[in-house]
């Protein structure tokens, strides 16, 4: 009894001791004291892990895996201060006492600066199974919630080197849920996972009136990796029919100040919220996979920052690198020797980083921000290929991938301050939807639509600054892209594919400046491109189809704007916006097999907009430098066959825009609103050709394209000085190879109808006054050269049919493109032009010519001055009489170039009398095709003897007679009148720049 009483009391007291140590620590841990002071070093990595409802199956057994659920950190380990203490049990004022004496203990240490590196990275594994020459079932509902605070909150107000932050608050969750995986056996899995991964918080600290204080460095990462829903099956079948949802945060604002401080207040964030997934994909070798899957996931990093920097210097700057977007490879389906069927849904959303806000009026070197985001979501998915086997895809994706924001700041009153440079790149790069098979059949369906953007709007200002706001953009937004594809070799193969895109990298520039240096300008050079290949079929002894559509909207930058007034070598714009899509789409080709490929294109594409700035009073201020370019390239509508039948059916709406109008004004200014500009649209439009070798070939394309590049420029400068000039050189060049029907012992056909538009440039107009101002010049660069609608046959058939509006401008010129109406030499103005075919020389101010009645002698002295002549003759008395024959007008034969000279001549017979009267001679009704109105010869004055006409001017010009009167010449012995000088430059009276227009004509 003694010994059992002994050991029972001593089991009470340990026991006892036990739960009085585990109600302690408890204690110790519930009492924290939320006011303690924050640790200066707090380094942890902490991996939860949580394992559950798996099923593995054996040839021995079945066998559910042991579950886990426990945390591996090394938080106590590396924290050199714990993050929170345990509130000492004490009367309450020496608890207050002691806290104040920690706080200004780890101030006075370490004055407020905090290094902090949170990395978590929980694992969530369940309801997977595994079939190991045996069979395995699993059904699991899991989650998993983890969350660890990264806020921090300090202070380096009025110290040096104080209050500056490094922080790392990265979660990288991985989620391994509802997966099947077949060895020689079966696995089937029904699976509905939840995880969620929290981490971070807001940044808050100071640098007002420090030195090296209140700078803020902080990586703010969430990466999740979700692998979900997949089945692998290997002699067996594999089964998996998933829901997952993973969603990972690692927010937080940045907030900072270096008010009146040096180098302080400067804030680095580093958002990261890029999502990894590999989910819903079938693999059957000599198996059967198929898989059933919905998965959505979330990643979001980062946040607004706001610093200051006034006045300061080298304060207040932010420098943002952000990286956004899913990269995923789901529903896709791979069959070898066997069969694979996946069906899925995946929705994501990514965003990294927010708007930007700082401040460097009154500084040096302060309040500029520089913009590194980076948007790039991937996606292969919806893919099918077999080998001898049968692949089948479904597959849905919806993404949104934002990096970075819009950025404000001041740079007023300062050097080097409040500038901006802004990176932004966008894309969004798919392969989706498309179908390959290899003696086997596949089928890839895909519907896609993704959002996909970057950094915005940008606005500073520079007044009264030296080298302040200014903004330099480099937007880049270019989607790459292979979907709706369908190739086969001895086999079958079907690519399907619905595209919805739009892709944006920056915003508008915005500065302002009045009274500064070389501040406030603008350079962008934004970038809008489309490398995309879809609706593309290719057969090798085999059938392949596509029904594909495509609607993508591409913006790069916005619309520039700045303002340089009373400044010096300020509020200028240099922009270089090109608009460059590449696209192969729509075509089909076959060696042996049957081809059908439909493809249905809508495609919106701008870089940068209108330029607007002002330049009034200031010196080289308020110019603008423009090169937009612009094009549209493009191959759709190809049937190519060849012992096959292949048919292609094309639509196609392409707008391709780069820059805009063009405006700026300089009243009052030095070398001040130029605006100088180099606008091209390169088009190579090669749609809708059809080839045939022993096969036949159809393709039936509509395509309409606008191509634009640069627009209007206006400008005003009044009273200024080398301001206020346009200077273009718009280029407009076409090479076009387009339905076209080859046939060689075959049949070709193709029905191409095409649209087309493309300008380079725009109007000009300036006005302004002041030396070397106001002042145009514009260099037109145009070219046009085609092949199109030519069937070729060789012991086969070809035709083509359809039709072409095509319309070219450069510059201020509009008209027609060469290809349906060529354009006339024009020459400059004040030059004299061209005569249209229809045309006959204009001489205004001369109505009192005669021309079809006799001159009267009031007409005649009334002219006496206003001819480029010494003096017209005196009227004479008398007056000889033509030479006679042939009813009185034998000798008459004028050199006029197109008269019909012998039925002039009959004619003039039967309307003359036998002989002439001695004092009259009627005029001669002469008709000729190339003049457009009847021109009857003058009666003859009764002067004594008649003048010469004008023999010695040129004979023509383009096929129109300047001397009709070549041949009239009197004899040898017969005066001559004088001669009127019509070989001088211009007739005082005849305005030489509306004698003629243009001439027309065609190849």
């Amino acid at each position: 009894m003694q010994t059992w009483a002994k050991r029972g009391i001593q089991s009470a007291f340990v026991t006892g001791g036990l739960l009085m140590l585990g109600t302690g620590i408890a204690s110790a841990q519930e009492n924290v004291n939320p006011d303690s002071a924050p640790s200066p070093v707090d380094v942890g990595v902490s991996v939860p892990v949580k394992v559950d409802q798996n099923n593995l199956g054996t040839p021995a057994k079945n066998l559910n895996v042991p579950k886990i659920d426990r945390t591996i950190s090394t938080d106590r380990v590396t924290s050199a201060v714990p993050v929170r203490t345990a509130a000492p049990v004490a009367h309450p004022l020496i608890k207050q006492a002691t806290d104040r004496v920690q706080l200004a203990a780890a101030q006075g240490l370490l004055r407020g600066n905090t290094v902090q590196a949170h990395v978590d990275v929980p694992i969530h594994i369940c309801g997977n199974a595994i079939a190991v020459l045996g069979n395995a079932e699993a059904v699991g509902d899991c989650d998993q919630v983890t969350h660890r605070d990264g806020s921090i909150v300090t202070d380096g107000e009025g110290q040096a080197l104080a209050g500056n932050v490094v922080a790392v608050n990265h979660i990288l969750p991985i989620q391994l849920t509802g997966n099947a995986i077949a060895a020689g056996g079966n696995a089937i899995t029904a699976t509905d996972a939840s995880q969620v991964s929290t981490t971070g918080g807001p940044i808050t600290t100071d640098g007002d009136k420090g030195a090296v204080s209140g700078n803020v460095v902080a990586e703010q990462g969430a990466t999740p990796i979700q692998i979900t829903g997949n089945g692998v099956g290997a002699v067996g079948i594999a089964e998996a029919n998933s829901t997952a949802d993973t969603f990972a945060s690692s927010e937080g604002d940045v907030a900072t100040s270096g008010n009146d401080s040096s180098i302080s207040g400067n804030a680095v964030p580093i958002p990261l919220a890029p999502l990894f997934e590999v989910n819903g994909n079938a693999v059957g070798g000599a198996a059967n996979a198929a898989t059933q899957s919905t998965q959505t996931g979330t990643a979001y990093a980062g946040g607004n920052t706001a610093t200051d920097g006034n006045p300061a210097t080298l304060a207040g700057n932010i420098v943002e690198p952000a990286l956004a977007g899913p990269i995923t490879v789901d529903d896709n389906a791979v069959a070898g020797g066997g069969n694979a069927t996946a069906i899925s849904d995946t929705t994501n959303e990514s965003i990294a980083g927010g708007q930007k806000n700082t401040n460097g009026a009154d500084a040096t070197g302060s309040g500029n921000i520089a913009d590194a985001p980076i948007s790039l979501p991937t996606a292969v998915g919806g893919n099918g290929a077999a080998v001898i086997g049968n692949a089948l895809t479904d597959h849905t994706n919806e993404a949104t991938s934002t990096a970075g924001g819009p950025g404000y700041t001041l740079g007023d009153n300062s050097v080097l301050s409040g500038n901006i440079v802004d990176a932004p790149p966008a894309t969004a790069v798919d392969v989706c939807g498309n179908g390959a098979a290899g003696a086997g059949q596949a089928a890839g369906t895909c519907e896609n639509d993704v959002k996909s953007g970057t950094s915005g709007y940008v606005g500073t200002t520079g007044n009264d600054s030296v080298v302040s706001g200014n903004v330099v953009q480099t937007p880049l937004a270019a989607p790459a892209e292979a979907y709706g594809l369908a190739s086969a070799a001895a086999g079958s193969a079907t690519g399907s594919a619905d595209e919805t895109k739009d892709v944006r990298s920056g915003g508008q520039p915005n500065t302002v400046d009045d009274k500064g240096t070389v501040s406030s300008n603008v350079v962008t050079a934004p970038t809008a491109a489309a490398a995309q290949v879809f609706a593309v079929t290719a057969g090798l002894v085999g059938n392949t189809e596509s029904d594909t559509s495509n609607d993508t909207s591409v913006t790069a930058g916005g619309d520039p704007k700045a303002t340089g007034k009373k400044s010096s070598v300020s509020g200028n714009i240099v922009q270089a916006p090109t608009s460059t899509p590449a696209q192969v789409f729509g075509d089909g080709v076959t060696l042996v097999g049957n081809n059908s490929t439909n493809g249905d294109n809508a495609t919106d594409m701008k870089a940068g907009g209108p330029a607007h700035t002002e330049g009034d009073a200031g010196s080289i201020a308020g110019n603008v430098v423009s090169a937009p370019v612009a094009s549209a390239t493009q191959v759709p509508g190809w049937a190519v066959g060849g012992g096959s039948n292949v048919d292609s059916t094309v639509t196609n709406d392409l707008d391709s825009v780069a820059g805009g109008n063009v405006d700026s004004s300089a009243d009052g200014g030095s070398v001040s609103g130029n605006l100088i500009g180099a606008q091209a649209t390169p088009f190579v439009p090669v749609p809708g050709n059809s080839v045939s070798a022993a096969g036949i070939t159809n393709s039936d394309t509509f395509t309409d394209t606008n191509t634009v590049a640069g627009g209007d420029s206006t400008s005003t400068a009044e009273d200024a000085s080398v301001s206020g000039n346009l200077i273009h050189v718009p280029a407009n060049a076409i090479v076009g190879f387009y339905a076209n029907a080859i046939a060689a012992a075959g049949q070709a056909n193709t029905v191409t109808d095409k649209v087309s538009h493309t300008q380079a440039g725009g109007d000009m107009e300036t006005d302004g006054s002041g030396p070397l101002t106001a002042r145009e010049m514009t260099v037109p660069v145009e070219a046009a050269a085609k092949v199109a609608r030519i069937p070729v046959e060789v012991l086969g058939q070809a035709t083509t049919a359809g039709t072409s509006d095509d319309t070219q401008l450069t510059g201020e010129d509009q008209g027609t493109l060469r290809a349906t109406q060529l354009k006339g030499l024009e020459l400059p103005k004040g030059v004299d032009s061209l005569l249209k075919a229809n045309e006959v020389p204009a001489f205004h101010g001369i109505d009192q010519l005669p021309v079809n009645s006799l001159p009267s002698v009031d007409g005649l002295s009334a002219m006496v001055g206003q001819l480029p002549t010494p003096a017209l003759p005196g009227v004479a008395q008398e007056r000889t009489e033509l030479p006679t024959g042939l009813g009185g007008v034998a000798n008459l034969n004028p050199n006029v170039q197109g008269l019909p000279l012998g039925q002039v001549l009959e004619a003039a017979k039967g309307l003359l009398p036998g002989a002439a009267a001695e004092r009259s001679l009627p005029s001669l009704p002469v008709t000729a095709p190339a003049l457009p109105v009847p021109v009857q010869l003058p009666a003859l004055p009764t002067e004594r003897s008649l003048p010469a006409l004008p023999l010695d001017g040129p004979a023509s010009l383009s096929g129109i007679n300047l001397n009709p009167t070549q041949g009239l010449a009197p004899k040898a012995e017969e005066r001559s009148l004088p001669q009127l000088p019509l070989d001088t430059p211009a007739l005082a009276m005849i305005d030489p720049a509306n004698l003629f227009q243009t001439v027309t004509g065609s190849l």
